[in-house]
């Protein structure tokens, strides 16, 4: 009898409780698991994702467990004690959207510098769980949601890049290929959008419609027919904020877990697919990748090279605020954007090596908590 597939979702913040739930939600034969910090939050949200799930008929094998991501040697236990065949990561010490609790004012000033200098605070919890992982033994996939466009080359340096990363630029897909289905009168099963888009662009289209400053690569197929130079590619996005707009913040995460699980479904099924994900193979930036036999592979545009997905990230990579990911994984932000950092937060950090990690998350966290002390009413 052939065994459950098992995964295990370390991270019980609203992405890991989202995807947890809806792994669960399935008639294959899956045993998910849910891992956090606190008790009491992990067993209320494995007992309701089950009770839910016999609500609809389902019999799932779901469990929790408890451990903190600073004590690697516990979490190294737990994913040995599980044995899990896919782990997905979604904890991060902040959150994107934490900063939008700020006054609306300190919030549109801290909004200016961008995502690329709170790097560390998505990078270091990444940094411990891969260690875990590596002393766990295990040779499960791990897919990871914190950041994988800067998150998973820093790390590579190091080789504790996770496998493959989710949302960011997956979430603009749908909507892009909805707009062209319907623009053609054809069901968007009928349309094949592959996009290269760093997280500053992807971030970027649903709320203005464009790439601004940064490139980003876009193929368009209908019956196997590349038709991007048929189409007013411009005009199609520009609806995006408009016609196809759709709900945001924390309801709108609802997009980027049914991005996590466009990854997740089929490596847990164990079938090929074509998936929208950053940070695949430690890769920068987000481009579309091919899941064969559980591998990756780059599925870029009719026509385009490895090394043109990779420059159209690096100029996302930069208007997000990070000049450079060095060899050794050394992050060098841009002045621009810590500029901002520094005259709203007094926190300066021209580059960061991956041993400064984690006692620059923790100044970020502490400078964050006094400005918005500070600012608050």
């Amino acid at each position: 009898m052939n065994q459950p597939r098992k995964i295990m979702v370390l991270g019980a913040g609203d992405i890991g409780r989202r995807a947890f739930h809806e792994l669960a939600h399935s008639a294959a034969d899956r045993h998910v698991q849910l891992v956090g910090r606190d008790e009491e939050v992990v067993l209320r949200a494995a007992n309701l994702t089950r009770f839910c799930a016999v609500q609809r008929g389902y019999a799932p094998t779901v469990s929790h467990a408890v451990t903190d991501l600073t004590d690697v040697a516990r979490t190294a236990e737990r994913i040995a004690a599980f044995a899990p065949d896919i782990i997905f990561l979604a904890a991060s010490y902040q959150s994107w959207w934490v900063i939008s609790t700020l006054e609306p004012a300190a919030f549109q000033r801290v909004y200016a510098a961008n995502y690329g200098p709170w790097l560390p605070m998505h990078l270091v919890p990444v940094m411990k769980a891969m260690e875990a992982v590596r002393l766990s033994g295990t040779q499960a996939v791990v897919v990871n949601a914190a950041y994988p466009d800067a998150v998973h080359p820093a790390l590579a340096a190091i080789g504790l890049s996770p496998d493959i990363g989710i949302g960011n630029v997956a979430n603009n897909v749908p909507g892009i290929t909805a707009a062209v289905a319907d623009e053609l009168g054809r069901s968007t099963a009928d349309v094949d959008v592959r996009l290269v888009a760093h997280h500053y662009v992807s971030h970027r289209l649903s709320r203005h419609g464009n790439s601004g400053p940064a490139a980003m690569g876009l193929g368009i197929r209908v019956d196997g027919r590349d038709i991007t130079a048929e189409l007013d590619v411009e005009a199609l996005l520009n609806r995006l904020p408009g016609q196809y707009r759709r709900t945001g913040g924390m309801p709108g995460q609802t997009m980027t877990a049914a991005s996590a699980l466009s990854v997740l479904e089929p490596l847990a099924d164990g079938r090929d697919a074509i998936v929208h994900a950053p940070g695949a193979g430690g890769a920068l930036g987000g481009f579309p990748v091919a899941i064969e036999g559980g591998k990756f592979r780059p599925a870029l545009p009719d026509g385009m090279t490895e090394e043109e997905a990779h420059a159209i990230n690096v100029s996302g990579q930069i208007q997000d605020g990070i000049s450079e990911i060095r060899p050794d994984g050394t992050v060098v932000f841009e002045p621009a954007a810590m500029a901002i950092m520094t005259k709203e937060l007094g926190y300066e950090c021209p580059e960061m090596k991956l041993s400064e990690a984690e006692g620059r998350a923790r100044e970020i966290g502490e400078r964050f908590a006094a400005y918005r002390a500070r600012t608050a009413g």
